[in-house]
């Protein structure tokens, strides 16, 4: 829909004037169309439509025309004006007429939602997935945004949980203002909720959006699920998590191989969003909602997958295969555990507003 706000049809090369219609004879009762539609549009206009529509490639269009004319295909002779050759440096679509262009946008969409179904099925966080095996470890579900404790296999630190967005989009930095709100209020939830502990912890919520797709794609379902996820620490390594934190993006920057060598630094009022542009991969810590560090990534496949969790794992003097819990047993009475000191504890912002 977006496209279509923008396409404009600005050559037809059907039947005897085929190469263009600079010298067209419209039918009776018809509009004289041809290039010069194009004349009228605004330079606010065009330069809208390059960014949603994109540029297009003439010499590959133009190749693409002597490849389907093949033997056929005859230059134009010295004495010929070139503008009725414009029609070969056009894609096709251009040269389509309403009906075709209807029938190309419906069979689009069919493929589009096809496309949609396939993608979300595969995604183990979208809650409507068939292969999302959580259910049972959900501990809170808002309209928008849901919180939920990290698989066994994923879980490093006990009560190690995450809270992602129910629509499926591949970073934080591209949800709206209702979402983002909701996720921060699960975040002040977990804050005050590993404070009330006893022994009381701090937690740092970390988030990797390093593996992007593109706009269109991530419309169709593609790429990773965003996700924050929730680390409770011990209180006392709060204050030391700053410099460890600091020090390991500064000593990665030769695995993210970025221009943007320095840090980023996020503040607890304008956070991730304030900082970091839609559209780029980054890595992202926060403590305890007291602002944190984020790097942007540029080259994202020398970027270790588990990053954040190796890093982690580190501060706590843990190896990479250490895990929380030894069994599926022990995982799910610490599943059980933690619903009912998160809801009973009056933590649960979500169930505070449905009752």
């Amino acid at each position: 829909a977006l496209k279509e706000s923008v396409h404009t049809t600005s050559v037809r090369t059907k039947g005897r004037n085929k190469r263009g219609t600079a010298n067209a004879v419209p039918g009776r009762g018809a509009e004289l169309t041809g290039f010069f539609e194009d004349d009228n549009v605004s330079l606010d206009d065009l330069v809208r439509r390059e960014r949603i529509a994109g540029v297009q490639d003439y010499d590959a269009n133009f190749s693409n025309h002597i490849l389907k004319k093949g033997a056929k295909f005859k230059m134009l002779g010295e004495d010929e004006d070139e503008a009725y050759a414009l029609g070969w440096y056009e894609h096709a679509d251009k040269k389509m007429d309403a009906k075709q262009r209807d029938e190309k946008k419906r069979r689009q969409e069919v493929n589009d939602k096809q496309r949609i179904q396939v993608n979300l099925e595969r995604c183990t966080r979208c809650m409507e997935s068939k292969r999302f095996g959580r259910k049972d470890s959900v501990v809170s579900t808002g309209q928008h945004a849901y919180l939920c404790m990290s698989g066994m296999n994923e879980c490093i630190l006990p009560d190690q949980v995450f809270i992602a967005p129910l629509e499926h989009v591949t970073a934080t930095t591209e949800l709206d203002e209702a979402i983002s709100t909701e996720i921060r209020n699960y975040q002040k939830c977990l804050v005050r909720f590993f404070e009330s502990q006893n022994p009381p912890r701090a937690v740092l919520f970390a988030e990797s959006a390093v593996h992007r797709v593109s706009k269109d794609q991530a419309l169709l379902g593609a790429g990773p699920h965003a996700c924050i996820v929730a680390y409770p620490i011990e209180f006392g390594l709060l204050s030391e998590a700053r410099a460890y934190w600091k020090k390991a993006f500064d000593e990665a920057e030769c695995e993210f191989t970025t221009q943007h060598k320095k840090v980023i630094e996020t503040d607890a009022k304008g956070g991730l969003r304030a900082k970091i542009p839609k559209g780029f991969p980054y890595v992202h810590i926060d403590f305890a909602l007291g602002g944190g560090y984020a790097h942007v990534v540029e080259d994202v496949a020398e970027m270790p997958r588990d990053f954040m969790q190796h890093t982690v794992a580190g501060m706590c003097e843990l190896t990479i295969l250490d895990r929380a819990y030894g069994d599926r047993q022990e995982y799910r009475a610490a599943v059980d555990g933690f619903k009912q000191r998160f809801r009973e504890g009056g933590f649960d912002w979500a169930q505070a507003l449905r009752s």
